[in-house]
């Protein structure tokens, strides 16, 4: 199901549609999300609804950087998360089978879940550090949305429908907006091929076949030399463990300050840091920072395709800008597989 309308009809139709305890994020230029309530005016920017993913990670909105789990209030509210990318959408499947799987459902990511709406956009104009490509991703959204825009001409947008929810929506709210003529649909397919084109001429120099991901990272453990090499900037700041749309370790810990007042929090934690795989007696799997390096590798790349049969990057290229080392994750790969193939062939 599709319609034809500017995304000024589409955020003010929507802004109204779940009532005055719904909340609107919309995309902001600088690339953070701008909270709008019920009574809040809109500020509307068309530009930031095709710039790349936004800073903050779609998990955010899901998996909160701090909770108190144990008084936790399930409160009556909804949210809609406008001009969500493809890389995010792609996270939060991963997300859902770890939080939402059959031996263990965590229920305030199940709450959240299941209270959002998620608008998702086309990525008409990716960047030099954007590589969905390479990971079997594309920049668009194929499914895993509610509702959908794509760009075809300034003030002009196909809405469509990626889900039942996303058909309610539209057949109640928006069917007195034109369908797309054919000269729309063949715009926005060519805008679509335009950032295809891009994105393989920008990694052209790091493609490997999605298979071979798998094999590099694990068959590359114990190269060593080739870990320490790469993570010889590495600070350990965290930087690319927070702002990766799919990670998802944390810590529960217990606070009271008397009997009456319990706290019990879940905060993100970090493979990075050294206390992260220290266990009772001082012991540590993990003791070297080439070590903690390589297995945030390993957890992408190996064991959540071992576990889930995906792999846990999804090439928005956050981990990239937000390095203080200058560490780029296809570089690293990309050398690693060298070696790799190195020893494959002695």
């Amino acid at each position: 199901m599709q319609k034809v309308l500017s995304y000024k009809d589409f955020v003010l139709k929507i802004k109204n549609i779940y009532g005055e305890n719904s909340y609107l994020f919309l995309p902001n230029l600088d690339n953070t999300y701008t909270k709008v309530s019920f009574n809040d005016e809109v500020n509307i920017e068309e530009k930031s609804l095709n710039k790349i993913r936004m800073v903050d990670p779609l998990k955010t909105f899901f998996f909160k950087t701090k909770e108190d789990i144990l008084n936790f209030e399930k409160e009556n509210f909804f949210q809609i998360i406008v001009g969500v990318k493809s890389c995010d959408i792609t996270a939060l499947k991963i997300l859902d089978k770890i939080f939402l799987n059959k031996d263990y459902v965590d229920p305030l990511y199940r709450f959240y879940r299941a209270r959002t709406l998620i608008v998702s956009s086309d990525c008409p104009k990716p960047e030099k550090n954007c590589f969905c490509n390479l990971v079997g991703g594309e920049p668009y959204p194929v499914d895993g949305y509610d509702l959908n825009l794509s760009y075809v001409e300034e003030g002009r947008y196909i809405l469509s429908s990626g889900s039942k929810k996303g058909d309610e929506i539209i057949e109640k709210y928006f069917s007195d907006f034109n369908d797309p003529y054919k000269d729309d649909i063949v715009k926005s397919d060519n805008l679509r091929i335009l950032a295809k084109q891009f994105l393989n001429e920008n990694n052209k120099d790091y493609f490997l076949d999605i298979e071979d991901y798998y094999k590099i990272v694990k068959d590359g453990y114990d190269l060593e030399d080739n870990w320490k090499s790469e993570s010889i900037t590495c600070v350990q700041c965290g930087g690319c463990n927070f702002i990766c749309p799919s990670c998802y370790c944390f810590l529960i810990r217990e606070n009271s300050e008397s009997y009456e007042q319990q706290f019990r929090d879940k905060v993100w934690d970090v493979c990075h840091s050294t206390g992260y795989g220290r266990v009772a007696g001082g012991g540590n799997a993990r003791k070297y920072k080439f070590q903690r390096f390589r297995n945030r590798y390993q957890c992408k790349f190996v064991y959540r395709k071992e576990n889930f049969d995906m792999y846990a990057c999804t090439g928005c290229g956050r981990c990239i800008d937000v390095c203080p080392g200058k560490i780029d994750i296809r570089k690293v790969i990309k050398n690693l597989s060298c070696s790799v193939r190195v020893i494959d062939k002695v």
